[in-house]
């Protein structure tokens, strides 16, 4: 609910990395009160602070600290402070064509304020997560893809759609062997769906199933391994990261303690894998 900053008033916007046309707000109001309108894009939002009151669909709905509001696309709806300290929230503004992607067709949200804490919870942490600096792009979407599955879900009036999955085997290989070639580069979700030919999304959820785990939780497995052969051929911790694609030693030295409980000065100095890298990617960050 985009609003002008007044008084106390704070609003602060940006976009998703890896999905552009999410835009995230983060806002403080104690007073304002929005006028009747409706956005082009869905509202999910979590309330971090105080209540929330909204006249949406000819009822009054109240959100309150932890609750969610979730607000279809297009539809006209004016809020207002439900609590003497005004609200605080986290709001993911979604266009409606990114969730027909993902859950297969234009959803619906028949309830506004569902309460389910533990999505409220991972929201914000995702939310968070996105507005990070330094936030690989591939990791975001990969976020912000699983969270929003989880909303449709839990509280969409239509269930995710399953498309034919003959050819995910044959397109999954061909983004292994993208990924291996150049390990030391993260390429974003939509240029791997590109070169396969598939919505962002449903490459995502095939490249899970078939994998095990995400694009970027398969492209960290492929840096710890090379690092793990470079470690036991002898070289230097700060090469092994360098070379391995990982942003500095202390990036590698944090996966690589939770892949195999040891560090790389540890494998270093013993020669050899505490745990296989062979055997499987490695778990996601």
């Amino acid at each position: 609910m985009k609003g002008e900053q007044a008084g106390a008033d704070r609003v602060r916007h940006s976009y998703a990395p890896g999905a552009g046309d999410v835009r995230l707000v983060t806002a403080s109001f104690r007073t304002h009160h929005f006028v009747p309108h409706a956005h082009s894009e869905y509202a999910i939002a979590v309330i971090d602070r105080g209540a929330e009151a909204v006249r949406y669909r000819g009822a009054d709905e109240h959100a309150g600290a932890g609750g969610l509001l979730l607000l279809d696309a297009e539809v006209i709806h004016a809020g207002r402070p439900a609590a003497s300290e005004g609200w605080d929230y986290r709001v993911f503004y979604v266009p409606p064509g990114l969730l027909a992607e993902i859950g297969g067709r234009r959803p619906t949200f028949p309830a506004a304020t569902p309460r389910d804490p533990e999505l409220a919870a991972r929201l914000v942490r995702v939310h968070r997560l996105l507005g990070e600096p330094g936030t690989s792009p591939l990791l975001a979407c990969e976020q912000l893809h699983e969270v929003l599955a989880l909303v449709l879900a839990r509280h969409a009036a239509c269930g995710p759609t399953q498309p034919s999955r003959a050819s995910w085997p044959a397109a999954i290989g061909r983004i292994k062997g993208y990924l291996a070639a150049d390990i030391g580069r993260t390429p974003s979700l939509a240029e791997l769906a590109e070169l396969v030919g598939m919505p962002r999304f449903v490459l995502l959820r095939a490249f899970r199933t078939v994998t095990g785990v995400t694009p970027h939780g398969y492209l960290l497995a492929l840096r710890l391994r090379h690092a793990q052969q470079l470690l036991t051929a002898g070289h230097s911790v700060a090469r092994a990261a360098a070379d391995s694609g990982f942003y500095d030693q202390s990036h590698l030295h944090r996966h690589f303690r939770r892949t195999f409980a040891a560090t790389p000065g540890q494998f270093a100095r013993t020669g050899r894998a505490c745990n296989d890298v062979q055997g499987g990617p490695a778990t996601e960050s």
